[in-house]
């Protein structure tokens, strides 16, 4: 697939559009939201009819929290950008003030996954946009409607040109790595690791979140009926197939018995949407089947709701993603028992823990081995864009949502304006002089308040001294030169 013809485009488009004040920028995004606005019904239908999610999931997943992005960024998050100046010492720094720039990669590369197919290209496609630069977008190609439907929203508003879409599989997401500037990639472990390999190749930065294998800690005391419906929620939302999906529970033994059975009753009422892919089917009747060879106990029959217990941790499906509707539940003696085992995956996306224990719960979260932590909730955070959403491990290292990730579309530039005539006392010559004003400095910068003030003589004397040598020197090459010399 040769996307050439299309980059020389974009990157006319993105020149100008790269030249637009920030609040312009923003104001043809607050465009693109209103039309989005519009057509949510239209949005969530599309999206029900490719992923086989329910209603309620595609409204409160791919519709309702987007809104937010698009007004954030906008505001405060449009301030990130902005230029800032840097304070400089007067004494240091004489006659000097400097400034930090915020410029645009050029094209941003998206690739995104079927699971969400609205909420998470959108999460990297304003800024990426609000930012300057344009957008070469590859959705899944699971739902290429929704893929189709959300970059024409972008279409109608924005310069000709600014985004492109391109529609297919693996093929398609080579053909994006390879031309791009910057890549951002949602999806699988296997497929980051390719897309990271090319970019180092091709040394362009590139932004991954990948997977997760979630574990919820619930305490002894915890709100019991609030963590039960975090839990069942956590659990089955989207028919388990979310990267924050809770795949993992870690219940104190005083209360596993009673939290087990209530939470196999709850999940017994439960109609979940089948799985989106037959692939993501077979995989989940491969963990259920070995998790069975291994002695678990299975309440609930899939493809519906299932709660497994009694499963040893080296069962896959503690140990890799499943992306359905399979809860494991595990007896943990104590809270530290229940986070070693939650941060013995190699998965470091989120971590739930439930306690009425602010003080404790805090402990926990600061020994967690994820970039998110939740207290008393479960994948909220991923809806607000002023909330960094990030993995470690297998989970990722790449950052959507928050200033932090608007700072991996943009090259800094720093400006540094100098308005003195005398030379820089560290210029040629390198001679004695010159070492008399570097030690005189590195124990000027070393001292406290009481020795910077009774140093502060000698050390503007070695460099008046330096200066008188600096422009002796110049003086001399010039008497040395001569007239047109």
């Amino acid at each position: 697939m040769d996307l050439h013809p299309t980059i020389s485009a974009m990157r006319v488009a993105q020149s100008a559009w790269a030249a637009l004040p920030i609040k312009a920028r923003a104001a043809h995004l607050l465009q693109v939201r209103q039309r989005f606005t519009e057509r949510a019904e239209r949005l969530a239908e599309i999206v029900v009819s490719e992923t086989r999610k329910s209603p309620a999931d595609a409204w409160f997943a791919d519709v309702v929290p987007n809104l937010d992005l698009f007004t954030y960024w906008a505001g405060p998050g449009a301030k990130v950008l902005s230029t800032q100046r840097t304070k400089l010492s007067p004494l240091r720094y004489p006659a000097k003030e400097g400034e930090i720039r915020y410029e645009p990669k050029g094209i941003v590369g998206l690739i995104t996954p079927w699971n969400y197919p609205a909420a998470l290209p959108l999460r990297a496609m304003i800024p990426a946009l609000l930012a300057g630069n344009a957008l070469l977008f590859k959705p899944s190609e699971v739902t290429p409607q929704t893929g189709a439907f959300i970059a024409e929203l972008f279409q109608e508003v924005l310069p000709g040109g600014l985004v492109a879409l391109v529609q297919g599989g693996a093929e398609a997401g080579q053909a994006v790595v390879d031309v791009a500037d910057h890549v951002v990639f949602i999806g699988g472990e296997r497929a980051g690791r390719a897309v990271a390999q090319r970019g180092a190749e091709r040394l362009i930065s590139v932004s991954l979140e990948l997977g997760g294998k979630d574990a919820a800690l619930v305490l002894d005391d915890c709100d019991l009926e609030r963590t039960l419906s975090g839990v069942l929620w956590g659990a089955f939302t989207n028919s388990g197939q979310n990267c924050a999906a809770i795949e993992r529970v870690y219940v104190a033994e005083s209360i596993y018995e009673s939290f087990v059975a209530r939470l196999v009753a709850s999940s017994s009422s439960l109609e979940v949407a089948p799985v989106a892919t037959e692939a993501q089917d077979a995989l989940i009747r491969e963990h259920l089947e070995d998790a069975q060879a291994q002695g678990a106990k299975l309440h609930g029959t899939y493809p519906g709701p299932v709660i497994i217990t009694d499963v040893p941790e080296r069962a896959r499906v503690m140990q890799e993603e499943t992306f359905g509707p399979i809860c494991p539940v595990l007896p943990v003696a104590s809270a530290e028992e229940g986070l070693m085992r939650a941060n013995a995956s190699p998965y470091g996306l989120t971590l739930s823990i439930w306690t009425r224990d602010e003080a404790r719960a805090r402990s926990l979260a600061s020994r967690a081995k994820t970039g998110v932590v939740s207290v008393n909730n479960v994948a909220l955070s991923a809806s607000m864009p002023f909330a960094p959403w990030s993995g470690r491990g297998l989970s990722g290292g790449g950052v959507t949502n928050s200033p932090l990730a608007i700072m991996e579309m943009v090259e800094p530039k720093y400006l540094l304006i100098d308005h003195g005539r005398d030379p820089e006392a560290w210029w040629f010559p390198a001679d004695a002089s010159a070492l008399e004003f570097a030690r005189r400095s590195l124990a000027w910068i070393s001292s406290g308040p009481v020795g910077r003030v009774l140093g502060l003589f000698g050390l503007l004397r070695a460099m008046r001294q330096r200066i008188a040598r600096i422009r002796a020197l110049v003086s001399k090459r010039e008497d040395d030169e001569g007239p047109g010399g």
